[in-house]
């Protein structure tokens, strides 16, 4: 089955009878019915969704399932790989109708029904077997595929006029050399990777685009005003009636924004779930793989990635209309407010298996800092702060006094420049040691800075301010009553970005930055 693009659904001036993005059921409907299993298929048929999105994997005997996960552990209670499992095992798990069906039993119940299917791969060995089980069957069930590129390539090989799903994991915008292995009709992609650029650069070159995993409202329509041709839900119920309301009622008013204060306690509450979440994903994930970026000392892991995506997605669902720049993926565009995010700060420790690395999530409004957070995924603290509002530690308010502290026996933390001492940093920790005062490299510019403000360590300094490495930190120091100066003096906000910056407890701000700055013009 072959789809052409339909027309783009964006439209600014509110008129009514506009025609929606086609709804796409991810794994059924597992809100009503357990996920990837004929009821699920069946509930989200009979909602009207047009495409059903499932997952299919290959047992040990070679016979095609519905199966998200590598094993059955999640679903089913079953730790073993479904690989490794006869058909006649798998099909004893669950009870009545809650259990693993075979792709041509879905394949059957859709036969001659409205919906098609969109069967998504994870690998090669599982592409070959569900493509022949498509090839073998007689009925109409509509098909189309999306995955992993092996899986598309092998795929290729069986039904070389499938309709391909492109899965898109960038925010650059597709070219022609991008479509010329797979020939795709759809490019579909995360809603973390949506942007006008991206919809565009698909339509010009004949691509339909689908918008995942959009479950709410808000994002549903900021979506269909983008133009995508259709949206992967979990709730083909709820983003149904959106739609509906907007082809009965036309387009809400989206030139009213909201207050600071509605942003800050919508985001500072978003932005707390965000970082437990990293907290629980980055202390349970093992770290696979491990590239280079600028040198072989600035290193990658999959981690980072996973983690930049699954802060992306849940910001867009909430503020779909925001600016996001994150470490891996790059900036995307927004209106007067911009999330920043470093994943993993601290990166060369995680990979070393060093439990000292943190996430950096921070909210700016018009360039100044609004909401930020710092989660320590090893200590399973979050620090937050909210401008004008306070800096909290477990629900500990964060307050650094004024009374004079001395250097001597005191910590000040600093990090490298990259994998080098930056310019200054000899005489730093010279003139320090000469004061007693001890001087600590710990491998995460982002913790070293938010820990002043809970009050481990009298001050920290970092060669370059950066707002994705540092911004939410920056903003804890303040909220905490910290000091946050450059060579010239105090800052109220960020720092210029490049430029080395300095932290530190009140009672020792001043002392410290003329250590720091002489040191500074001492190289």
């Amino acid at each position: 089955m072959t789809l052409s693009p339909q027309a783009p659904t964006a439209v600014p001036d509110g008129r009514h009878g506009v025609r929606p993005p086609r709804l796409v059921a991810h794994r059924g409907a597992p809100r009503v019915r357990r996920e990837n299993t004929l009821p699920a298929v069946a509930v989200a048929e009979a909602l009207g969704a047009e495409t059903i999105d499932i997952d299919v994997r290959r047992t040990a005997d070679g016979v095609a399932v519905l199966l998200h996960d590598e094993t059955l552990g999640r679903m089913w209670g079953d730790a073993r790989c479904v690989s490794t499992v006869d058909w006649c095992d798998v099909a004893r798990l669950g009870n009545g109708l809650d259990r693993i069906p075979r792709l041509d039993d879905v394949l059957e119940r859709l036969d001659g029904c409205r919906s098609t299917l969109l069967v998504d791969l994870a690998d090669a060995s599982d592409a070959m077997v569900a493509a022949r089980t498509v090839a073998a069957f007689r009925g109409t069930t509509g098909v189309a595929w999306r995955g992993a590129p092996e899986a598309m390539s092998a795929l290729r090989s069986v039904l070389p006029d499938a309709d391909v799903w492109l899965a898109w994991e960038s925010l650059e915008a597709p070219t022609a050399a991008d479509l010329e292995e797979l020939a795709p009709s759809t490019l579909d992609l995360d809603i973390a990777f949506l942007t006008p650029c991206t919809v565009e650069a698909a339509h010009d070159l004949g691509l339909q685009v689908s918008a995942r995993t959009v479950d709410d409202d808000e994002p549903a329509l900021w979506a269909a005003r983008l133009g995508v041709d259709a949206v992967v839900t979990n709730d083909v119920a709820s983003v149904r009636a959106a739609y509906a309301a907007v082809e009965r009622d036309g387009w809400p008013d989206a030139d009213r924004e909201p207050g600071e204060t509605e942003v800050a306690s919508r985001a500072q509450a978003l932005a707390h779930r965000i970082a437990h979440e990293v907290i629980a994903f980055t202390r349970e994930h093992p770290v696979g793989s491990v590239t280079t970026k600028a040198n072989p000392a600035d290193l990658v892991t999959d981690v980072d990635r996973l983690v930049e995506q699954h802060v992306r997605s849940r910001v867009r669902t909430v503020f779909p209309s925001h600016g996001f720049t994150g470490e891996e993926y790059g900036a995307a565009p927004g209106d007067r407010h911009r999330w920043f995010l470093d994943p993993v700060d601290g990166t060369t420790n995680l990979a070393n298996g060093v439990p000292w690395t943190s996430m950096s999530l921070c909210l700016t409004r018009g360039g100044r800092p609004l909401v930020g957070v710092v989660a320590d995924p090893w200590r399973g603290e979050v620090l937050e702060a909210r401008r004008g509002r306070g800096a909290t530690l477990r629900d500990r308010p964060l307050r650094l006094d004024d009374a004079p502290r001395a250097l001597a026996g005191a910590v000040v933390g600093t990090e490298l420049d990259g994998h080098r001492p930056w310019a200054g940093f000899g005489a730093f920790l010279d003139a320090l040691a000469d004061r007693s005062c001890t001087l600590r490299v710990q491998g995460s510019g982002t913790l070293t800075i938010a820990q002043v403000a809970a009050g481990r360590g009298i001050g920290g300094c970092v060669s370059a301010f950066d707002p994705i490495d540092h911004g939410a930190a920056v903003l804890l120091v303040h909220e905490a009553g910290g000091v946050v100066l450059t060579r010239s003096g105090p800052v109220d906000g960020f720092p210029p970005v490049g430029e080395p910056f300095l932290v530190a407890h009140p009672g020792a701000a001043d002392e410290l930055h003329a250590v720091w700055t002489a040191a500074l013009a001492a190289d």
